[in-house]
């Protein structure tokens, strides 16, 4: 499941909801929706074929043999579903619910936002699952999310900067001059920057949203807010066309982008310029993708 983030204000949170709409309508959803849609990973691992499942229902297969089944192919992406099951049995077992992914909130329930709280059945599910899940499981999380981030996955990244430095998201205001937080900061935000930078959409939207307003590891960027944005715009045009939401919303010179940062005409045209190029990358990375 990939996670929703939780903006500043209801109008963020409304144009986030949307192109988090539009994104998972434009990329076919798989039918497990426990772990978010993933890219093939950069680096080529060698994948070990895993041992065949027993006759149980793969629902009744317990936590730790779900985990080891997915660490035992050497697979960055499987490694981040293996961070998931964990992280998503975290969530649960503290709150008793968690955010489940579900299309049908948008296209029955009229509801903005593709996500719900849980049913009785699929806490039924959890509960029995989650209930195996060791304080060493837990923890192994840090250890798959950050071989899934440095292969590439995609989204592995904005949840490593989601979890914070070594798993302490206090770290960044509690010891922000500690040298390992700063390393950590500094390697976490260059990667982000350069994934936005190629096109990325969960980067641009996860950076455009949060140098809004700044937070502890991103700062507030009003310029770079713009370019993220509309380059997110100018990619949902290629991909959907002129009429897509996401291409109107974030057009340059639309109300959103001309009413959220303050720019001067000659920043917003340089910084319009660099969403275009990274909005050519990202052209040019799906005609690559598209004939292999």
């Amino acid at each position: 499941m990939q996670r929703k983030y939780i903006l500043a204000g209801a109008g963020l949170a409304l144009i986030l909801g949307i192109g988090l709409v539009n994104w998972h309508t434009a990329t076919p959803a798989k039918q497990v929706i426990s772990t978010p849609p993933t890219r093939p990973a950069l680096a080529t691992i060698p994948k070990a074929v895993p041992p065949p499942l027993s006759s149980q229902a793969a629902e009744d297969v317990p936590l730790s043999v779900q985990l080891d089944r997915l660490i035992a192919t050497n697979d960055p992406e499987n490694a981040y579903a293996a961070y998931w099951l964990i992280a998503n049995c975290d969530t649960f077992n503290r709150q008793h619910d968690r955010m489940i992914f579900d299309m049908e909130e948008v296209t029955q329930n009229r509801n903005l936002i593709p996500y719900r709280g849980m049913n009785d059945s699929e806490k039924q599910h959890d509960a029995k699952l989650c209930a195996g899940m060791t304080e060493r499981m837990r923890l192994s999380r840090f250890d798959y999310l950050a071989t899934a981030a440095k292969a590439g996955v995609r989204g592995a990244i904005i949840q490593v900067a989601e979890e914070g430095p070594f798993g302490d998201r206090t770290a960044l205001t509690t010891r922000p001059d500690d040298p390992l937080v700063q390393e950590w900061k500094a390697k976490v935000l260059d990667q982000l920057a350069k994934e936005a930078e190629s096109g990325d959409l969960l980067a641009l939207n996860y950076l455009w949203v949060h140098t809004v307003t700044g937070d502890a590891l991103i700062a507030k960027d009003p310029a770079l807010t713009y370019r993220y944005a509309v380059a997110q715009g100018l990619i949902s045009r290629d991909l959907e066309g002129s009429a897509a939401n996401e291409a109107t919303m974030y057009a340059p010179e639309g109300q959103l982008m001309m009413s959220i940062v303050d720019l001067k005409p000659e920043q917003r045209k340089a910084e319009l310029a660099a969403a275009q190029l990274i909005a050519d990358k990202a052209r040019e990375a799906y005609k690559l993708r598209s004939k292999n």
